[in-house]
């Protein structure tokens, strides 16, 4: 069964989890879907520059907080604890 998610999630789990990491979202979004597509056969964009559901305020994102779009991913769903565990790894820079 596969799930669509964006990478607004991703970045949203790793904010949350790993305060200190400075990395870029673009460069978040970039390694999310990398290792997305090196570990799902099934794995595609759906859509890009999605507006993200807590909208564009400069008090909410910014390019090392939450961004404000988001490229959204369909692929398989038993992927997700594999791919909890690599965002568990990206908390560099």
């Amino acid at each position: 069964m596969s799930i669509i998610m964006g990478n607004d999630e991703f970045i949203l789990y790793i904010r949350k989890n790993f305060p200190s990491c400075r990395t870029p979202n673009d460069q978040l979004g970039k390694t999310i879907w990398h290792w997305l597509e090196s570990n799902d056969a099934t794995a595609e964009i759906v859509e890009r520059d999605r507006a993200c559901e807590w909208g564009s305020s400069d008090t909410v994102t910014s390019e090392t907080s939450l961004p404000k779009t988001a490229t959204q991913f369909r692929f398989a769903r038993a992927t997700l604890p594999r791919l909890f565990a690599f965002l568990d790894t990206v908390n560099v820079a």
